[in-house]
């Protein structure tokens, strides 16, 4: 059945543009992300997933040019864990891709077969020799190369998230922004004194062999496995270049689908392996640790930030915001209260 809500030309355009069956036999929405609507169609020729991108002068991320020109590589040099990029159009914001048919990942169950399937991807797009063929991608979003790039980035977070909170009458937000400035200020401290042991200026840049191609957003909240317990990775809206300690730290902290904290070191030793000096990245990816777990507190805090709810509404325009805003407040107090436990006398 098809509803006649749906872009279907801009969606026949597409299928002709790849060459496929434009002859429509079902579509229907299927995305609950919450950057962009997605839908999944059946043509004479299969199953394909269309992605109509979230745009907003306020948000300047091309994430259609992101996320299929990183497909374009990635289904090159590791084309069994990515779906295939068919055909896009950058003036309606519309991309086309096999739709990939999976289970869905559950907190509890990721173990060291998933995980090794998450190395094997990142270690073969990163591949020395075979990442020449990506210089031509752009950066992440908010890419940085130095650790001093870091802590600004995450310092910036909690400004913007201060200002935009500034206005709202929620006392809790309120009160929770007080404590996790606070946190972030002894924090930062601490980064500072550890680097210094390591004799690690924080302001100097990784060598360019250093950087890494990043799926960035890159976990199992955003991955489906097969019958056959492949698995296979979506979602590359934020890809690009990237300092690998940022991208380990990422894939740790995600709130979604959590990763058992004991396999850390195994996998960020096993990630560092593919670039030189491995063991001053793994020096990096521990110092930038703590400072990541207090970025997703931030992430989840991205709702009271009107660019980012507006792009949750697009995807989901029945999200009640007030809901959304309580739910999200819960998990980064949470998540705060973890690290305060943790790190308690340290900070």
């Amino acid at each position: 059945m098809i509803e006649i809500d749906f872009p279907l030309q801009q969606i026949e355009n597409l299928l002709k543009k790849a060459k496929l069956s434009a002859d429509i036999l079902s579509i229907k929405n299927c995305g609950k992300g919450g950057n962009n609507r997605t839908y999944c169609l059946e043509t004479a020729d299969g199953l394909f997933a269309v992605k109509k991108y979230f745009r907003e002068p306020a948000d300047k991320r091309d994430r259609l040019a992101s996320e299929f020109s990183f497909l374009l590589y990635a289904k090159q040099v590791a084309p069994d864990f990515v779906p295939t990029p068919y055909a896009q159009n950058a003036e309606t914001g519309m991309a086309l891709y096999e739709f990939i048919q999976g289970e869905s990942f559950e907190a509890g169950n990721i173990t060291e077969n998933e995980l090794s399937q998450a190395i094997q991807f990142f270690c073969a797009i990163n591949e020395a020799g075979i990442k020449e063929k990506a210089l031509h991608l752009s950066l992440a979003s908010e890419a940085g190369f130095s650790v001093k790039d870091h802590l600004d980035s995450v310092g910036a977070r909690i400004q913007q998230l201060q200002q935009a909170i500034a206005s709202e009458k929620q006392h809790d937000a309120h009160a929770f922004m007080s404590d996790l400035n606070h946190y972030w200020q002894s924090l930062v401290k601490q980064c500072e004194k550890t680097a210094a042991l390591y004799n690690l200026n924080i302001a100097t840049t990784l060598d360019r062999a250093q950087h890494c191609l990043s799926p960035s957003d890159f976990g199992f909240h955003n991955a489906l496995k097969m019958h056959n317990q492949r698995v296979r990775f979506l979602d590359f809206e934020y890809a690009g270049w990237d300092d690998p300690a940022r991208m380990v730290n990422d894939f740790f902290a995600q709130l979604a689908v959590p990763i058992p904290h004991h396999y850390y070191d195994w996998f960020v030793r096993e990630v560092m392996q593919v670039f030189p000096q491995p063991d001053l990245l793994i020096q990096r990816a521990n110092i930038l640790k703590t400072v990541y777990q207090v970025k997703w507190c931030c992430i989840a805090m991205n709702v009271f930030i009107p660019v980012h709810m507006a792009r949750r509404q697009f995807a989901n325009p029945h999200l009640n915001m007030s809901e959304v805003r309580q739910t999200q407040l819960a998990k980064a107090e949470l998540l705060l209260k973890t690290l305060e436990v943790s790190h308690y006398g340290l900070y």
